[in-house]
């Protein structure tokens, strides 16, 4: 397994590929990149296709439960097994299975369920929506199982856990996919369409920010539960920015990251964390036990990322913000620009295109030239399925996408929108932005957890 350190993780990679050029040169060949330690590489995987898959749910709370009812709606899903630490969450997922109309799902409970989850023979692939320090756990279990794995944002929260997902999905040859759902918000697809389609020309930079506002829901949840949320958790020892998979992973499908370019390096600056302290002692009085918490994570940071091509891309992050939900992506070519922004899911797109060269750009695209741009490059998904993932819920409809999306690619032998190496390369952002910031922003080198493949893998995307 790998280090955390650069410098580790340069050595390894520096030795493997000398290792590897002399054995070809010993063969009389020429040798274009190291291979994976004993086994091949996942860029372009293709799985066995299964007529039908048997999924398993691993946490059943909030947004495990969402999970459940979404999957029992999605054509050639059925939910088999259900899991929670608490008894009566996965007896709640059973439920929910049954009511939609299918068989009950086994349900498995305790620390160790998901491990009786796995073992089973009962499922074909894992859905994880536990807290967010478990997810590293569960996946190399399932993983190891040779289940095809998908888990909830953020996925893993250090590179060593990183390389260990990518070096076991490679030994097992299964799916792992971060279930990033903002990839499929509407407007997102509509700008990775356009991007992949070359209106903007050759791209120069990315940009985008969540602002999420989480204070009282939070703090509510700890007066219930005498806990504190999984997500506010993490904040206590960790700065840097700790939620950095909703701005990143749409703008590096737009930019072809792993698919032709990777990301080289990072420098992270945050603002000092006082926000969610300054709530709680204001809403829940100075003396009550949440308000005595001390959190060291930064309320809003700023991560500025160097592509190896020389893109750059800036991401911005609070989950402490007084505003409203907003997530903002923009995306900027030689030719113009596009920007969407989403504000309580109320989505807007502003376009400007350089119609003559130097003749500038002065406007956006409004009216009819904007409906027709936004048509033109709408989602084939949203286009054939958007009515009914609007029914279905949740976040807009995105999340059923997501779950279409990833089932279907299964199912019909497609490599899937999102690889390991996606996975593991937004992962990594978390540790590497915590030792920028730490290190008064000192620039932090980004692991190629493709080891080289990057160069010659296709540019692709969502439909």
């Amino acid at each position: 397994m790998k280090t955390g350190s650069t410098a580790d993780i340069g050595r390894r990679e520096f030795l493997g590929r000398a290792a590897w050029a002399v054995t070809a040169a010993a063969m009389g060949g020429a040798a274009k990149a190291a291979p994976a330690p004993g086994e091949a590489s996942l860029v372009g995987f293709v799985a066995p296709k299964l007529e039908k898959i048997r999924v398993g749910v691993i946490g059943v709370g909030g947004r495990g439960s969402g999970a459940v009812r979404r999957l029992c709606k999605v054509p050639g899903v059925e939910v088999t097994a259900v899991c929670d630490l608490i008894e009566d969450r996965a007896k709640k997922g059973q439920d929910m299975v049954k009511k939609a109309g299918f068989r009950e799902p086994k349900a498995f409970a305790g620390p160790e369920g998901y491990k009786r989850l796995c073992e089973s023979g009962l499922v074909d692939a894992v859905h994880i929506n536990t807290n967010w320090t478990s997810h590293a756990e569960i996946a190399l279990y399932s993983l190891k199982c040779a289940i095809h794995t998908f888990v909830e944002v953020p996925g893993v929260r250090s590179i060593d856990e990183a390389w260990a997902v990518v070096e076991t999905a490679e030994k097992n040859r299964c799916h792992c996919m971060m279930l990033s759902n903002c990839c499929y918000d509407e407007d997102a697809m509509t700008l990775i369409n356009a991007a992949h389609a070359g209106i903007l020309g050759e791209l120069m930079h990315g940009e985008s920010c969540y602002l999420h506002e989480t204070r009282d829901r939070q703090g509510q949840a700890f007066l219930s539960r005498e806990k504190i949320f999984s997500s506010l958790a993490a904040l206590i020892d960790h700065t840097g920015m700790c939620y950095c998979v909703h701005p990143l992973a749409p703008i590096s499908l737009a930019m072809n990251i792993n698919r032709g370019d990777r990301l080289d390096y990072l420098v992270s600056v945050g603002s000092k964390g006082f926000a969610w302290q300054e709530f709680a002692r204001r809403k829940f009085g100075p003396d009550a036990p949440v308000s005595k918490i001390s959190f060291e994570a930064n309320d809003f940071n700023t991560t500025t990322i160097s592509t190896v091509n020389g893109k750059t891309i800036e991401l911005r992050q609070c989950n402490n913000c007084p505003m409203p939900y907003t997530r903002f992506y923009s995306i900027y070519g030689f030719n113009g620009t596009i920007a969407t922004q989403s504000r309580g899911l109320q989505p807007s797109m502003r376009v400007a295109i350089e119609k003559t060269l130097g003749g500038g750009v002065k406007s956006f695209l409004e009216g009819k030239e904007l409906d027709a741009f936004k048509e033109k490059y709408r989602s084939a998904l949203w286009k054939k399925t958007g009515d009914t993932a609007k029914k279905v819920g949740g976040h807009g409809g995105m999340d059923y996408l997501m779950d279409l999306r990833w089932s279907h690619c299964i199912r019909n032998g497609l490599p899937l929108d999102m690889s390991v190496y996606d996975f593991a390369t937004w992962s990594s952002i978390f540790e590497l932005s915590e030792r920028s910031v730490r290190n008064r922003s000192q620039a932090q080198d980004i692991p190629d957890f493709t080891r080289g493949a990057w160069k010659t893998t296709p540019p692709g995307g969502l439909l």
